[in-house]
């Protein structure tokens, strides 16, 4: 199933004497201009405007091209649960065979700034930012879902329920602290998955309990020995203007750990350091990371531990930078939610997109590739094998 079709499978709630222009056309028109680097629905407007000849290669459009205001008003309407399932059947339908065994799947929140607004709404209460949790392949770069939830602290309770819409079989699911759960845990062995979480002060107990079996002993080889603990070390890195070097241990005897039989699938504890020198300046840093895990390698587990960053720079930092996510003033109703999917439809398609036989660049950036398809319609028509 292609975009479009799926699309099509999305209730429009609109009156059908008021249908001027089809619910797919006006979110393809959305797509289409976020493809092509515009951000805004003012610009996207314009871009399809200046641009009809070529959409109607691809799109109806048999009224034209809708309004700003049409095509804010009908975003703003779309429920974003079924924007939500449809987004995920066609990112497993798309990207779902590229899944190995031993993948890491990152789940992590981000909140859009620009949605939260201080003027009160009718029932007095401060209108809150959107906060999306989404799950991200590393090695892929391919975001297959996400949910919506009112804030941050919402999160315990929305990654239960993306587990359940996405079939995870087979991978590494990593997640921040905040997520660090028993029922999480079991839910993702219920998949017939692995798991690392990060630990912090949300459980004290544990998080101490292992900080103290790491730190609170010289881990020698005699030590290393007496609770199977494994050491792995990564090569140096030099990137970003830093050398970088990490050094995992692993603990699988675990028979110490008061409360391990609470936790499904628990397998093993482990910290990480990571130790890093700034080239221009010589300043050096030690940063330490301690987390549970239902996996047995070290080098697997420090390895998803170091993944499950790339959420960040690989998803979170493009919506924000090449997107504008959090300068956008998207607020009405499911606007800003729905942008933010439509916003990672992009993402996915570009990143899994090779456009080396249009240009000699080596490694082109989201932005790149955005001019190319708004500048070459042989760039754009690639693009279009998704749709």
């Amino acid at each position: 199933m292609n975009l479009k079709e799926s699309l099509e499978t999305i209730k429009d709630s609109r009156i059908d004497r008021c249908k001027k222009h089809s619910l797919v056309d006006i979110l393809m028109i959305v797509f289409f201009g976020l493809l092509c680097g515009y951000k805004s629905i003012e610009s996207i407007h314009l871009y399809a405007e200046l641009s009809i000849n070529v959409l109607k290669k691809y799109l109806f459009l048999a009224n034209g091209i809708p309004s700003a205001d049409t095509i804010l008003r009908v975003l703003a309407k779309i429920d974003t649960e079924q924007l939500g399932k449809v987004f995920i059947e066609y990112a497993r339908s798309v990207f779902g065979n590229r899944i190995k065994d031993g993948d890491v799947v990152a789940f992590d929140g981000k909140t859009e700034c620009g949605s939260k607004y201080s003027p009160v709404a009718e029932n007095g209460t401060e209108h809150k930012a959107v906060h999306m949790v989404s799950a991200w392949a590393s090695r892929l770069g391919v975001c297959f879902g996400q949910i919506k939830t009112e804030e941050k602290s919402n999160e315990i309770t929305a990654i239960p329920e993306l587990l359940d819409l996405l079939d995870l079989k087979g991978v590494i699911v990593t997640i921040d602290a905040m997520g660090c759960q028993k029922k999480i845990a079991g839910k993702i062995t219920e998949k017939k998955s692995d798991y690392v979480f990060s630990l912090k002060g949300n459980h004290e107990k544990i998080h101490d309990d292992v900080k103290e079996f790491f730190t609170g002993h010289q881990l020698d080889e005699k030590y290393c020995e007496r609770y199977k603990i494994q050491k792995y070390e990564s090569e140096l890195e030099i990137a970003h203007g830093r050398i970088e070097k990490r050094t995992g241990f692993l603990c699988t005897d675990i028979k110490w750990l008061e409360g391990k039989d609470e936790w499904p699938n628990l397998k093993a504890v482990g910290m990480v350091e990571c130790h890093r020198i700034e080239k221009k300046t010589g300043k050096e840093s030690l940063e330490t990371r301690f987390f549970i895990t239902s996996l047995t390698d070290a080098g697997k587990a420090c390895e998803a531990m170091r993944s499950h960053w790339d959420i960040e720079n690989g998803l979170h930092w493009e919506l924000d930078v090449v997107f504008g996510e959090d300068m956008s003033q998207l607020r009405k109703d499911n606007s800003a939610a729905n942008m933010n999917m439509l916003r990672k439809l992009v993402i996915n398609i570009l990143k899994q997109t090779d456009f080396s036989e249009f240009t000699k660049a080596k490694c082109l950036s989201i932005s790149g590739k955005q001019m190319l398809c708004d500048k070459r319609e042989d760039c754009l028509e690639k693009v279009c094998r998704y749709i």
